[in-house]
């Protein structure tokens, strides 16, 4: 089932976590130029102007995750973040104001180390998940419909 609210997907099609990321959010019915932005590894998060967009939930991968948590971590239309493999240093993060699940691959030589990943969920509050199957995108679908039936829920306040 798609997701009712828009993606802000941060992805690079050049990496298998990024190639990922762009399936899930294809499978929510989203297009490549339909997402709220699509940036390659590593580039500087998209600024989202002041009310232009409706509530949207994030998806960003490796090292892409933090600065896109800068650029939304104020922004009340952020309802909720998928962070697949998130790269950087927990010393200068704090919990988040959405639900956010932090998911990442078994230790393997490709991937950044599990406890990098672990420390970043514990320090956001976000949920942890550690990917069993080699099937990345089939093991992440019903984990983002969760996540996606939690951010449409109305906050406080909304009617």
């Amino acid at each position: 089932m798609p997701s009712s609210l828009p993606l802000l997907v941060l992805a690079d099609s050049h990496q298998s976590d990024g190639n990922t990321l762009l399936a899930l959010a294809r499978r929510q019915g989203v297009l490549l130029d339909g997402a709220l932005a699509v940036a390659g590894q590593g580039a500087p998060p998209p600024s989202l102007p002041p009310g232009s967009t409706p509530p949207f939930i994030l998806l960003a991968h490796g090292i892409d995750c933090l600065p896109a948590l800068q650029a939304v971590r104020a922004d009340p239309r952020c309802r909720a973040a998928l962070l697949l493999s998130p790269d950087g240093d927990a010393r200068h993060e704090r919990a988040l104001a959405f639900p956010a699940l932090v998911v990442c691959h078994r230790p393997d030589p490709r991937h950044p180390r599990l406890t990098q990943a672990a420390t970043l969920a514990s320090v956001w509050q976000a949920r942890l998940h550690l990917l069993q199957s080699h099937d990345a995108l089939a093991e992440l679908a019903p984990l983002f419909a969760a996540l996606a039936r939690l951010a449409a829920q109305p906050l406080g306040g909304d009617c």
